[in-house]
């Protein structure tokens, strides 16, 4: 054989070794959450608060802050992966327009990196246990139901794959989670007393719209130092991103109400907080242009590189059978 038909043989073998390489060890590696991933999604909508200065100088008159236009920001950062495993922060805050903070929170989070269900914690990561999803959706979405995990109420519950809709020229899976009962967030709980004098509450329920404030006499009824306990109400909607899993848009309503017991059953007393957000339009627009990149990202590793690598090795095994057969049948006829 040649010396061209040595290197024409080579070469594709090279090639179709490389093809093979890309789809079954390159694109597997990529195509995971990586480390130091960071990202920040921006909210907007309203949100009924309990006013803290207000009640801190005992003016209940404006104990609560009602329908204020805020912002949400929730920002998700790996801090740390190890195999399929990745630690993640999960922050959030909610501001006032005017960029006033209004609360905080974060989480830590083990996750699998590429469906996004739960890991077991490594040591000393501080990650929260919980099941299903958590912060975002797999990254090869299905149109089916999935668990999401619910920090209110520190269950998994359902999340509904409900339709397909196109948000900014993407195709997106829409996934609806629902979840109500008692709180259990142990950092918000603590933050809440566990029983109010029977004036106080009075005076909330005062502070309250008519159509929202509890019965008159209910309230009278009550004893003097009324025990409370909380509920946690969250209507989720995602619109996920089909091909990438990233999620493009969300709404977010979310609930927790003071209740006591009385003489004929829970008695709902005032909110604590009522926020209700959804997705702010350039971070929409963001997300779209970023799981516009991943998907081309990811199909030139998954399919066009591998398919180019293989075709260019099988032209050149085709000539260097070629060139092989030319050279035997020179040979022959001399």
């Amino acid at each position: 054989m040649r010396r061209s038909s040595w290197i024409l043989t080579g070469s594709a073998v090279v090639l179709v070794a490389a093809s093979a390489v890309t789809r079954f060890t390159v694109y597997p590696a990529v195509h995971q959450v990586p480390d130091g991933t960071k990202t920040t999604f921006r909210f907007e909508g309203t949100a009924t608060l309990l006013n803290s200065k207000a009640l801190g100088a005992g003016d209940l008159t404006k104990a609560f802050m009602t329908d204020l236009p805020v912002t949400l920001d929730r920002r998700v950062e790996v801090r740390d992966t190890n195999g399929r495993t990745a630690v993640v922060a999960d922050g959030v805050v909610l501001s006032g327009r005017d960029g006033t903070k209004l609360n905080s929170s974060e989480s830590i989070w083990a996750v699998d990196r590429r469906d996004l269900t739960e890991r077991p914690a490594p040591a000393g990561s501080g990650a929260a246990k919980h099941e299903g999803l958590v912060i975002s959706w797999p990254l090869e979405p299905e149109r089916r139901d999935y668990r999401f995990w619910d920090t209110g109420i520190q269950k998994a519950v359902p999340a509904r794959y409900d339709k397909t809709e196109t948000v900014s020229g993407r195709e997106a899976y829409v996934y609806v989670v629902k979840a109500d009962g008692t709180l259990t967030d142990p950092a918000t709980a603590k933050a809440l007393p566990p029983a109010l004098p029977r004036q106080v509450v009075a005076g909330l329920a005062a502070a309250l719209p008519a159509d929202r404030r509890p019965d008159a006499a209910v309230l009278a009824a009550l004893p003097e130092t009324v025990p409370l306990t909380y509920t946690s109400t969250t209507e989720r909607r995602a619109w996920v991103d089909a091909d990438t899993g990233l999620s493009l848009d969300g709404a977010l309503h979310q609930t927790v109400l003071a209740r006591t017991q009385g003489e004929n059953g829970p008695v709902t007393l005032f909110p604590v907080t009522d926020v209700d957000v959804r997705g702010a339009e350039a971070s929409v627009e963001k997300q779209a242009d970023e799981a516009a990149t991943t998907a081309r990202l990811l199909w030139l590793m998954s399919t066009g590189g591998p398919l180019g690598l293989l075709v260019l090795g099988l032209m050149l095994a085709f000539l260097a059978v070629r060139s092989a057969r030319r050279r035997t049948a020179d040979g022959g006829g001399r």
